[in-house]
């Protein structure tokens, strides 16, 4: 098996509900998220992301990249990333996301135009720009495939964009290189300590816990937080923890106190303390506002479609 798709099986069962189409495609905003931030995280996906409206910083690998409205990112597979708004400003963006194996049609085009991609350590990210017309059609490719996601052909019509942003992806890996601090081993001990807390953010997590997962003293962890997210091991798990109770407020109708234990916080007034912090409101508001705005959403498209439906009516008759 080859090593792209040794991977594969746990990535289907960890990270995506439709098991046969292994790829993510959504429109999103930050302000949805703890402090307007997108907490640092890494994957074997590769991630293209275009910002919509507003702007963003974005960090790959402790580099810090300013995006701006219109432009985007190619994210190489197994990179720590993540983004925010620093003034808490609103900013919505288009995520395509998927695993390497979709590319991998054949052994050949496998070794010959997918792994000297993502093994490309000098490669770990592309800044995307509509003035530059190769790194245009990478960003109207993934356009399409956002436009397509409802439609009963969206795995066969997706496949032919995702060839289409790897060729040029591919094409011009080797001759762009992307700024960025040399790769060290703390890259990957950084990568240990957050799936550590991904897996285990739910239980009891010490810094010790997290440090001995990065197989080191508390100091160096505390450094390594430091230098490559900008925050201390504990506020990373803390974001993280709100992060999920977040998902879990708009997703379900479990009670809020409910909701704190299963995100890890010790009590309800704790979680709410740190969800008034890092979201700027109370759980029990953040939740009656995004529903609201989900209803409405909801009421619209009912509306457009119902009036869509007159219309076609009247040219019936």
């Amino acid at each position: 098996m080859s090593k792209i798709s040794k991977s594969l099986e746990h990535q289907l069962t960890s990270e995506f509900d439709e098991v046969e189409y292994p790829a993510t495609i959504r429109r999103d905003r930050l302000s949805l998220y703890p402090n307007y931030e997108v907490s640092s995280h890494w994957h074997d996906d590769v991630e293209f992301l275009l910002v919509i409206h507003g702007e963003m910083i974005f960090n790959v690998n402790g580099e810090t990249i300013d995006l701006q409205e219109e432009e985007g990112i190619f994210i190489n597979a197994r990179q720590v990333h993540g983004f925010l708004s620093k003034k808490h400003f609103e900013c919505e963006y288009i995520v395509v996301r998927f695993h390497p194996v979709l590319l991998c049609a054949t052994k050949e085009i496998e070794n010959r135009f997918v792994v000297p991609v993502i093994e490309n350590e000098n490669y770990p990210y592309q800044i995307l720009r509509r003035k530059i017309e190769w790194q245009r059609s990478v960003l109207d490719a993934a356009l399409r495939v956002y436009y397509m996601r409802h439609e009963t052909t969206l795995e066969l019509g997706a496949q032919g964009q995702f060839f289409t942003m790897w060729e040029q992806i591919f094409l011009h890996s080797g001759r762009v290189m992307a700024k960025v601090r040399e790769m060290t081993p703390q890259l990957s001990q950084l990568k240990n300590m957050i799936s550590f807390i991904a897996e285990n953010y739910n239980g009891k997590i010490t810094l010790d816990d997290i440090r001995l997962a990065g197989n080191m003293g508390r100091t160096s962890c505390c450094l390594i937080f430091q230098k490559y997210l900008n925050q201390t091991p504990i506020n990373y798990l803390t974001t993280v923890r709100v992060r999920k109770g977040a998902e879990m407020l708009m997703q379900t109708d479990m009670p809020i106190v409910d909701i704190s234990y299963e995100v890890g916080f010790s009590g309800a007034s704790y979680f709410a303390e740190a969800f008034k912090k890092h979201m700027g409101e109370i759980p029990s508001e953040y939740r009656k506002k995004r529903r609201g705005l989900k209803e409405e959403k909801s009421r619209k498209k009912s509306s457009a479609y119902s009036a869509a439906s007159s219309d076609a009516a009247e040219i019936d008759e």
